[in-house]
């Protein structure tokens, strides 16, 4: 399969200042080194319609040659509790949960294991390859397996329990099927076996949701939901252990127990905590889904924070990942000459390469009034897409051919995790993004689309504000209204889609001082996240209603921050209130154009219209116009403001997108100038109470054209003048009369 040399790398952090440093993992296949520089990315690789594409080389004092090593890619989530000779003595045991099988398909599935490598000792509870539930007792020959003759129902709970007695050598091995939210059986399945040789003792480590391999590192690991793993030191009997099953997981009980894990608490954590007093904590690997519903929920409450002990799982997936653990193999520290802007280490060898990138920031003594805001949330949501090209091949009727060596790299290493909009191979929604990992198509190169058209807005402000600084959503969400001193004018990246509270409370704060936005993007400001508490890099998000895999109901809280998730306008904010436009639709053929209407000959905005004398705008570029992928329009219902204008509408776009809209949204509002195409992007203006003001172009696309004919079209133009305008101090002013109708 990987029959070409291949280097593939991440950083720790996405956001540096000069004077900090930034640490890069690489793992290389048939490669024995390779070379690294940093780079200034200024554009994108993206074909002849574009500038060609020459990356800044930055000159730095690090070596860059360095030895080439494979790192595996250790994909999976489960929970490790590490040193305990009480966990690893052999003696009277039980260890039981509640469990709910999601995907088998064909592989061995670890419940809760105290097994050392090779199985040499130790005890666990699997689920084989049919599904049915098996005791593996450890022993240094070779390991003893017990297997039940009935699989687990997938989606179904269960209470699974093994149970041995050394002193009788008799091990039981349990099944009680529950019935969701009452903990009644529904029916059971049991072994009995005597004359069983005790197991041998284990290493003291002790993993949910996997097992150790020979080499000790996690396998087998299981998709589904556990809640509440025991491991008791007694040896109950099958009345003992169906009365256990019978309890719901918050009730005590009276054995002695060596560990007792709460999987509901602190749900924002990677800590798993033991109630038994044995101070056995375990630590979340590869963030599982947290905050989901357990085997009592009774749908009584939504909201994992109301009733915490009906929210007591975790569903675990051998897909997830949060990073593939690899050993650092070079660092940068930031020469505090660097501008602010967006750099990448440049790895290559051989005919492989591959770009690891990260945005510098500006120092706060020397802070400059433009500020790009790099859509990070947006990346973290998008990361190593696969449902996409499945979108595009519907729309345009046939398979896409523009598959690159990366995109296939995805295919052939589906251990690198995919994107938010791609399930779980077990059908449940991914619900986590991270950038801590090789992200395949956050490069100069490949489908012009997100990252890529990004790199055409930061080129184009190069040229036309070289002071600007650059900060990421995560600096937005983390700082708030402080990450934004200095600056006057915010501009967007092409596809800002995913926003946090505290990111909108930010730009909420810098529209009320003045300040202008400049949304140079299409489907903007739509979806609810929230970003990991402590750890970098790390997006959450739970879509309510979605084809992109299923969520139990009232899992639509965040586990992060509790909040609840969705698209914005369900939630009270539409974009339409924020920017004066929102998503209407999206395709992915050829993109259109604008036409200037009336509303571009009032004098308010006869600014942004300087030197412009065609009536169409945007048409031409790499993707064929400046107007499409994902498109916005105007609604006053939706909080549009009544005076803003609407200065340009695209038209003539291709009937994908129609396929895309339900029958309401084909009629949103029209007004302040003539009729436009239902299908369509409006360029709108409007000015806010405090001076500030904000200009929308409602169109992914827009920036895919700024560097046609190197940068001299209608595009650049008036996005140039719409910028030297905001930079103005003069106070913008909100007119008299609204626009008629």
């Amino acid at each position: 399969m990987h029959d070409r040399p291949v280097i593939l790398g991440y950083s720790d952090r996405d956001s540096v200042k000069p004077g900090e440093s930034i640490a890069f993992a690489v793992s290389c296949l048939k490669l024995d080194s390779f070379e690294c520089d940093f780079v200034r990315l200024l554009g994108c690789d993206a074909g002849p319609e574009m500038p060609p594409f020459q990356p800044t080389v930055m000159a730095v004092p690090e070596v860059n040659r360095y030895p080439g090593r494979e790192q595996p890619i250790r994909a999976g989530s489960y929970i490790e509790v590490e040193g305990s000779q009480r966990l690893a003595s052999v003696g009277p045991i039980t260890i039981c949960a509640n469990v709910m099988p999601t995907l088998i398909a064909g592989q061995p599935r670890c419940l809760i294991s105290t097994l050392s490598p090779g199985g040499r000792g130790g005890v666990a509870l699997r689920l084989e390859a049919d599904g049915c539930l098996a005791a593996i007792l450890g022993d240094p020959v070779e390991p003893r397996t017990y297997t039940l003759d009935r699989p687990l129902s997938l989606w179904r709970w269960s209470f699974v329990a093994l149970s041995y007695d050394p002193e009788r050598r008799q091990l039981l091995v349990v099944v009680y099927r529950l019935v969701s939210g009452t903990h009644d059986h529904a029916g059971e399945s049991w072994l009995a076996v005597d004359n069983v040789e005790p197991p041998a003792g284990g290493d003291g480590r002790t993993l949910i949701a996997a097992e150790p391999d020979d080499g000790g590192f996690p396998c087998h690991h299981f998709n589904g939901k556990i809640e509440r793993p025991r491991i008791l030191a007694a040896a109950l009997s099958l009345e003992q252990l169906s009365n256990l099953a019978t309890r719901k997981p918050t009730e005590p009980v009276i054995w002695p127990f060596l560990a007792d894990w709460d999987l509901a608490g602190e749900a924002a954590s990677d800590v798993v905590r033991d109630q038994s007093g044995a101070g056995h904590d375990g630590i979340c690997i590869n963030q599982p889904t947290r905050a989901v519903q357990g085997s009592n929920w009774d749908s009584s409450t939504m909201d994992w924070r109301r009733a915490p002990d009906q929210y007591g799982a975790i569903h675990f997936h051998h897909d997830d990942i949060e990073n593939p653990g690899w050993q650092e193999d070079l660092r940068l520290t930031v020469p505090v000459n660097w501008p602010s802007g967006c750099y990448a280490a440049r790895l290559r060898g051989a005919d492989a390469e591959f770009y690891v990138p990260f945005y510098v920031r500006q120092a706060a003594k020397a802070s400059s009034d433009v500020a790009f805001l790099a859509p990070t949330a947006t990346y973290a949501a998008y990361v190593n897409l696969g449902f996409q090209r499945q979108t595009v091949e519907y729309y345009l009727g046939c398979l896409a051919c523009f598959y690159t060596p990366l995109d296939l790299l995805a295919i052939e290493l589906p251990g690198l995790g995919k994107s938010l909009y791609d399930p779980h191979d077990d059908g449940s929604q991914r619900s986590i993004g991270s950038l801590r990992r090789p992200v395949l198509n956050r490069q100069p190169g490949g489908w012009l689309w997100n990252f890529q058209i990004d790199l055409c807005l930061l080129g184009w402000l190069a040229r036309v504000a070289p002071d600007h600084q650059v900060l990421t959503d995560e600096d937005l969400d983390r700082e708030g209204l402080a990450a934004m001193d200095g600056c006057r004018v915010l501009v967007t990246g092409s596809h800002p889609e995913y926003w946090s509270l505290p990111m909108l409370q930010a730009l909420d704060g810098f529209l009320a001082r003045g300040g202008r936005l400049m949304y140079l993007g299409g489907n903007g400001f739509y979806h609810a996240i929230d970003f990991h508490p402590q750890l970098q890099g790390l997006v959450e998000l739970r879509r309510r209603h979605s084809r992109n895999g299923r969520f139990g109901a009232g899992e639509a809280h965040s586990s992060f921050a509790g909040r609840l998730c969705g698209a914005w306008k369900d939630l009270g904010r539409p974009e339409q209130s924020l920017v004066g436009v929102g998503y209407l639709t999206e395709a992915f053929d050829r993109c259109s154009y604008y036409r200037r209407l009336p509303g571009s000959e009032d004098p308010r905005a006869r600014f942004i219209f300087e030197g412009i004398t065609e009536n169409l705008i945007g048409d031409f570029g790499f993707l064929g116009g400046a107007a499409g992928l994902e498109i916005d329009v105007v609604d006053e219902a939706l909080g549009t403001p009544r005076h803003a204008l609407v200065i340009a509408a695209s038209e003539a776009h291709g009937s994908s997108y129609a396929r895309n809209l339900s029958g309401a949204d084909m009629f949103t509002g029209l007004w302040n100038d003539a009729p436009r195409d239902r299908v369509r992007a409006d360029m709108t203006f409007f000015e806010t109470p405090a001076g500030g003001a904000v200009f929308s172009v409602g169109s992914i696309a827009w920036g895919s054209s700024l560097p046609h004919a190197g940068y001299a079209n209608n595009v650049a133009l008036i996005t140039e003048n719409v910028l030297g305008r905001f930079r103005d101090p003069t106070p913008f002013q909100m007119p008299d009369r609204e626009p008629s109708g």
